[in-house]
């Protein structure tokens, strides 16, 4: 448990490595035949070093490797069908809620159709995005339900082009042609990563002064969207391109006197906890009313500062534990967090950046 001093921080911030990037980077250059890439790097969150091992792992002599994804879903999801398309059956290792979220089993993957759910998870097409080129003849992905979190999936196009990778979009999904040859990426720089600095930029706008550096302003990533959405006070938000950045926009939301509904957030309940009912309990004890149904979530807020001096369960999810010091910018005395450890899942080093951070 960690105390966050309340109010506003001023000071410069780089936000890490996106990990939606560099998990994409990493198995590309790794299907290239990089097998470089695979060391650990000291910056790395949880998730990007579950992808290392377990690519690290894929060669292994043995049809059945061991593969512990701990608690990424990208690193399963992704990797699940390329270990079939690799001819592997792997023994896998799921931690926290992993097991639980939602899954396609793939005990082989052949070329044809193949249908999805496109408002469950990206994750899935991205997957076989990856696994299809490698096969011997082409496929076709088909979403039986329109595709939310698009833009990760362009991240993911953007990755394969760069590889040399050919995939065709159809109205329905992708065309993906067969047997195709991976080569190594111009770069393994990925961008900054939006996501992570989400978090400084709901803390700006709710009173602190942070500059936040590094950002592509043309990025694929969704969660660019989080500076249109800070400027909208009140109203209607749609969550479902961009889910992540749903727990810092709920607290900025908290901190403004309007009433704001978020829409399109569904599968927030199949996070690393669920989501809706993280942020509903992390701001009922700061105070503020919210009110949900089966696909919104609204949030009453108020101007007044948060009442301090309570402690904050961040139920082992990263993002709900850094939506706590946004909050603690807009209370009135020190929050108290249960487990701010849990943050390196995303960003090892967003607490203490904090913590390092002035008060204005």
């Amino acid at each position: 448990m960690i105390v966050l001093p309340n109010g506003p921080r001023h000071g410069t911030v780089v936000p890490p490595p996106s990990k939606s990037h560099l998990h994409r980077l990493l198995i590309a250059a790794f299907l290239a035949g990089d097998r470089s890439c695979l060391a650990p790097s000291p910056d790395d969150s949880d998730d990007v070093l579950a992808t290392r091992r377990c690519l690290a792992a894929l060669p292994s002599p043995s049809p059945t490797p061991e593969l512990d994804a701990g608690e990424s879903g990208s690193t399963y999801r992704f990797l699940r069908p390329l270990a079939a398309a690799l001819g592997k059956s792997p023994r896998w290792i799921l931690r926290g809620r992993l097991a639980a979220r939602p899954d396609i089993p793939y005990p082989a993957l052949a070329p044809g159709l193949h249908e999805l759910p496109g408002d469950v998870s990206s994750q899935f097409a991205t997957g076989l995005l990856f696994a299809l080129p490698l096969l011997p003849a082409p496929s076709e992905i088909r979403f039986a339900s329109p595709l939310q979190s698009r833009g990760y999936v362009d991240l993911t196009l953007s990755v394969l082009a760069a590889s040399g990778i050919v995939v065709r979009e159809t109205p329905s999904g992708f065309l993906v042609p067969a047997p195709q040859t991976y080569r190594l990426p111009p770069s393994l720089l990925p961008e900054r990563d939006w996501s992570g600095a989400a978090f400084w930029l709901a803390m700006n706008a709710i009173g602190s002064r942070i500059d936040v550096q590094g950002l592509a302003p043309d990025s694929a990533q969704p969660d660019r969207r989080i500076v249109p959405l800070l400027a909208q006070t009140g109203g209607e938000k749609d969550m479902s391109q961009c889910p992540d950045i749903f727990p810092p926009l709920a607290v900025a939301a908290a901190a403004v006197p309007a009433v704001t509904r978020f829409t399109g957030v569904r599968r927030l309940r199949l996070k690393e906890s669920n989501r809706l009912a993280s942020i509903a309990d992390l701001l009922s004890r700061l105070g503020v009313l919210t009110e949900e149904t089966d696909d919104t979530f609204t949030v009453r807020g108020t101007s007044a500062p948060f009442p301090g001096g309570v402690e904050i369960q961040s139920y082992g999810d990263h993002r709900i534990a850094m939506s706590a010091a946004v909050a603690a910018t807009h209370a009135d005395a020190p929050l108290a967090l249960d487990n701010p450890a849990c943050a390196a899942k995303s960003y090892p080093g967003f607490f203490p950046t904090f913590s390092a951070l002035p008060l204005l």
